[in-house]
């Protein structure tokens, strides 16, 4: 009898030992919830780079080179610290030499090495004659081929002298993907479930409703610090708002201006903001009523944007002077700034001999914050100039680039991806970009003078800082007078969250919750 009662004991005892193990062991990080404007089609990194697309993919990968965002505090820094690789080497102006970090694993649990380096950057996938996915080819355009030297280093070697190739390696298109799975699976298989090497990793998808991102804890920057990051799909304001105070998101992206004080009015929320290295702009399809450049050009000079950033942003934010921004290496600080003059934009649709053609400006509805209040605004100032500007809003971008539906003007916005022009300018306009790609279609592309691709070439490919400033300078005044586009202005971006939460957003669209970036306590 006594026997069997120490063994009840013993039995007792261990059960109570390996129950506080697993409470030790118990994952006691939160959950974070983000409700986001609208999510993406795709997980390709270089298939899908808009803005609802890399907050989400820019956790989950990892590009060789990293910028510190956070290096002054700005969240707009350019300085460049180690990523994959943990040093870097200039073997000439066109090569590049990179040793990769050992022990690096993708979510799969294998290694980085420098084959999924080669296959990421492969011609073929990104940037050859008829890549996989094109539309990588506008940030890769210098990139001639990879040769791996070792299993963990690797050489970048450029078609020709290449003065940003860092800044290149750091930005979009340049996130590096598991080779074996990739061609194992395929890319559309791959577009759905992503293997990278971030510190979040694919978890479940549902369309139109959330994607949920779960901690990859073995990610070699140190251990994630929330458990798992959920994405939900929430496009009206109000609900990102009150799914906030509720408690059931712990961030909302996306909040306009005037809802500020809301959010600041309750004690356990608070806001963080930044004006982004990103410009609402507008296209104006070269056809019908905007075929004759005067009238894309009074488009434009009938916008009032000082207006638009006070009625709508409150005048926290800005309208470049020119396609660039203050932050660019190559700076213009003397460029004109957009001007705004209705008597001008009138005497150029007299002597176009506009007769009052309806301007059809279609535009997707929540996408581009504020976009429809800024459309009501300049269908206006069009008006008063004599413009006859329909606005037709749709419910997603597919309806916006039908080519079978009429369409003159839409909205867009352009990243400054890397502090030059080669970051926006040239891939967003130049002869790589979808404007002039689209030239099968005569009606809806722009069919850019021979110069401007010149002008192109040399900021490309010249390694004279001052050479490449004067062609800049040159292919702007070709771009504001042919006036293909217009810019609206950089937005403020405003994200609202528990005020326990330590996070810090970026000029661009990441959400980088990174370990560095994301903490959780009182102290935030």
């Amino acid at each position: 009898m006594l026997k069997q009662l120490l063994k009840g004991v013993a039995a007792a005892a261990l059960s109570l030992a390996v129950s506080a193990g697993a409470h030790a062991q118990e994952d006691t990080r939160p959950d974070l919830t983000v409700a986001v404007n609208n999510l993406p089609d795709s997980l390709e990194g270089i298939e899908e780079m808009g803005n609802v697309a890399v907050r989400i993919t820019y956790s989950m990968f990892d590009s060789l080179i990293r910028r510190d965002f956070l290096a002054d505090g700005s969240g707009t820094a350019s300085k460049l610290v180690p990523g994959l690789a943990e040093s870097w080497t200039r073997i000439d102006d066109r090569t590049l030499e990179l040793k990769l970090r050992e022990g690096v694993t993708f979510h799969d649990g294998s290694e980085l090495t420098s084959d999924d380096i080669v296959f990421s950057f492969n011609p073929g996938r990104g940037h050859g004659y008829a890549p996989l996915i094109g539309a990588a080819r506008r940030f890769m355009l210098t990139i001639s081929h990879v040769e791996p030297v070792d299993k963990y280093t690797v050489r970048i070697v450029s078609k020709e002298p290449d003065v940003l190739l860092e800044q290149r390696l750091a930005g979009y298109a340049f996130w590096v993907v598991n080779a074996k799975n990739y061609l194992t699976v395929g890319k559309d298989a791959f577009a759905r479930k992503p293997i990278g090497t971030g510190p979040y990793k694919m978890d479940e998808w549902v369309d139109g409703e959330y994607i949920r991102l779960v901690s990859h804890d073995d990610y070699f920057g140190g251990k994630p610090t929330a458990k798992s990051v959920t994405f939900v799909e929430v496009p009206e304001t109000s609900a990102r708002i009150a799914g906030l105070v509720s408690g059931e998101y712990d961030i909302s992206v996306n909040i306009p201006p005037d809802q500020i004080a809301t959010i600041e009015s309750y004690d356990d929320l608070k806001v963080e903001q930044i004006v982004l290295d990103n410009t609402h702009m507008l296209v104006f399809f070269t056809k019908g009523p905007l075929e004759d450049k005067r009238v894309r050009q009074a488009l434009s000079l009938a916008i009032n944007r000082p207006l638009l950033r006070e009625a709508l942003w409150d005048n926290k934010n800005y309208t470049p002077n020119g396609h660039q921004l203050p932050a660019y290496t190559m700076w213009i600080k003397d460029y004109p700034e957009f001007a705004y003059d209705p008597e001008k934009a009138k005497a150029l649709l007299k002597e176009a001999g506009y007769d009052g053609e309806e301007i059809i400006y279609k535009l997707p509805m929540n996408y581009y914050l504020l976009s429809m209040e800024a459309a009501q605004a300049m269908q206006q100032m069009w008006k008063e100039v004599g413009l006859n500007v329909t606005l037709q809003p749709v419910e997603n971008w597919s309806q916006v680039t039908d080519a079978d539906q009429p369409v003159h003007i839409r909205p867009w916005s352009n990243t400054h991806r890397m502090p030059d022009p080669l970051g926006s300018f040239v891939p967003q306009w130049g002869k790589d970009s979808g404007i002039q790609k689209n030239k099968q279609d005569a009606d809806r592309a722009w069919d850019a003078p021979a110069r401007f691709n010149e002008l192109q070439d040399v900021m490309v490919s010249s390694t004279d800082w001052d050479v490449r400033k004067q062609a800049y300078r040159d292919a702007l005044d070709i771009w504001m007078d042919e006036a293909p586009g217009t810019m609206l202005y950089n937005p403020l971006e405003t994200y609202a969250m528990r005020k326990d939460i330590g996070w810090k957003p970026y000029g661009l669209y990441y959400m980088d919750l990174r370990p560095y970036n994301l903490q959780f306590g009182a102290g935030n």
